[in-house]
């Protein structure tokens, strides 16, 4: 089917959190704004349930498809689209709502997926920061998809000096299990200034458009803000790049 259709592979890459807050939208956005800078393209989708004004995938990235998981009539129209798309990767932010909710849905929405006929690969982007939950929920989902996907594990450093819950010495059973059966490649995200961060937010802009001065909000645009957001994407693009195996098609 992928001869007749021309269907050229394409990855999947979605993030796996069942907890809120832990940045899994901010590394998504940078791992956008990474896509973009390699010779590969990337079809955005903001799957977030909660329609949220400020810091989601649609208001970074106005070209991103709005499309809510745990809908019905989303596997279709996704799937539509991506049947539609040249792009090389599919990028899926999924949010963190009701993860109780979210793992049956993802099951029947990896089933129709991988029914499609297109080739796909499947990365789930796993981000942790120092709250052991964020850890928890990461290994939950490890435990539903098993080897059917690769696996990134993103320590997400809010704060200088205070380890990522993956480090937490409670879940090392856990979390040696998880590394033995699925060899996750590990990155980390480094710290960055709370305002930078929290203007970021509220404005919808991303490091790119700080870096680049592509933003009219005269905070931003300091030189200590661009040169602030320049190191830091700078630094996340070494990161993907070192994890490009399971990021590319």
């Amino acid at each position: 089917m992928n001869a007749a259709l021309d269907l050229k592979p394409k990855r999947v890459v979605f993030p796996i959190a069942g907890k809120g807050g832990v940045g899994k939208t901010t590394v998504m956005a940078t791992l956008a704004e990474w896509y973009a800078s390699t010779a590969y393209t990337a079809e955005l989708f903001d799957m977030d349930p909660d329609n949220k004004a400020e810091g989601c995938f649609k208001a970074l990235f106005s070209k991103a498809h709005k499309l809510p998981a745990l809908e019905s009539w989303t596997y279709d129209k996704l799937l539509g689209i991506s049947l539609e798309s040249s792009a090389d990767v599919i990028l899926a932010d999924l949010g963190a709502a009701q993860g109780h909710r979210m793992i049956p849905w993802f099951r029947d929405f990896y089933k129709v997926m991988q029914e499609s006929g297109l080739d796909l690969r499947w990365t789930a982007i796993g981000v942790v920061d120092a709250d052991i939950a964020s850890a928890r929920s990461v290994i939950e989902w490890g435990a539903e998809l098993q080897n059917t996907v690769d696996y990134v594990i993103v320590h997400n450093h809010f704060q200088d000096g205070v380890a990522s819950s993956w480090d937490n010495p409670k879940l090392e059973p856990d979390v040696t299990a998880f590394r033995e059966v699925f060899s996750p490649v590990e990155i980390r995200m480094d710290a960055r200034r709370p305002d930078l961060q929290r203007m970021m937010r509220t404005m919808n802009v991303t490091l790119g458009d700080v870096g680049d001065r592509k933003t009219n909000v005269p905070e931003l645009r300091a030189p200590d803000m661009t040169l602030r957001a320049r190191t830091y994407r700078f630094r996340a693009f070494s990161q993907f790049t070192e994890a490009r195996k399971v990021l590319l098609p």
